[in-house]
């Protein structure tokens, strides 16, 4: 099994790798007691592991394949009311669900969106992917469509999108769109975010006064919505693919 440092990795670093979640959640689960390496039960993530001395590796009592897994990511365009959530013990409508009906196991998403919101989720086997794209440290664009119930002309316009540039504060958090635009054409704002706090969009169009009515994400990095339909899903291209994971790999670099 490759890993990084050839031969040697942290418990962490593995169960996020062969289970294809982000490290924050592999962290929670071995911390839980979800893990067993080789029979027992451990619970330190930090844990350095000698991966050819691993014979069996289980979460939640589910074997872990020892292989490399081929690191694959789809596109999914999330449809309003389906809750980004693995499970919901009152509502049934989640991605997770979704996820398993569709067979995608050992995979999770990238791009949370409110339930009232719709478009692109990325869902991917790929530890390296979750955490790079998701992290706000690795600043990974999104870029979303916004309409709102009326718009200001002119002037006023222009003066709302300079400021969701310059950013604003909002119950103490700074949140700022790197590009603000609006789409005469197709009567929108277009925004572009790289940290991706809860509500920013929202709380960022209501600061200038603006209800947002509809709000659906296009893109995440280099990977567009196209021309998917609501509950649709494809496969990304081998180049597609490659793009994506050498991003990843970029960022985690540079973010260390």
């Amino acid at each position: 099994m490759e890993t990084e440092g050839g031969r040697r990795t942290k418990l962490l670093r593995l169960i996020q790798r062969q289970a294809g979640i982000s490290r924050r959640k592999a962290q929670e689960l071995i911390t839980a007691g979800e893990v067993e390496l080789n029979g027992e039960l451990t619970t330190d993530p930090f844990l350095d592991v000698e991966t050819e001395a691993v014979s069996l590796l289980t979460l939640r009592g589910h074997p872990l394949s020892l292989s490399e897994p081929e690191a694959r990511v789809y596109r999914y365009y999330k449809p309003v009311g389906v809750l980004c959530s693995h499970d919901d013990p009152f509502y049934g409508n989640t991605v997770g669900r979704i996820l398993r009906t569709e067979g995608f196991i050992g995979y999770t998403w990238v791009g949370r969106l409110d339930q009232d919101a719709e478009g692109l989720l990325l869902l991917t086997n790929s530890g390296d992917l979750v955490h790079a794209f998701t992290h706000p440290r690795y600043q990974v664009e999104k870029v979303y469509r916004v309409s709102v119930g009326r718009l200001p002309d002119g002037e006023r316009l222009g003066a709302i999108l300079a400021g969701m540039r310059r950013g604003i504060v909002d119950a103490g958090e700074r949140l700022r769109a790197t590009s603000a635009r609006f789409d005469r054409k197709g009567g929108y704002v277009e925004v572009t975010l790289t940290e991706g706090k809860k509500h920013e969009v929202k709380r960022l169009f209501s600061h200038f006064g603006l209800r947002v009515t509809r709000l659906v994400r296009v893109a995440i990095g280099p990977v567009g919505l196209g021309d998917l339909k609501p509950g649709e899903i494809s496969r990304l291209t081998g180049g597609e693919t490659e793009e994506v994971l050498t991003l990843a790999r970029e960022r985690l670099e540079e973010g260390g």
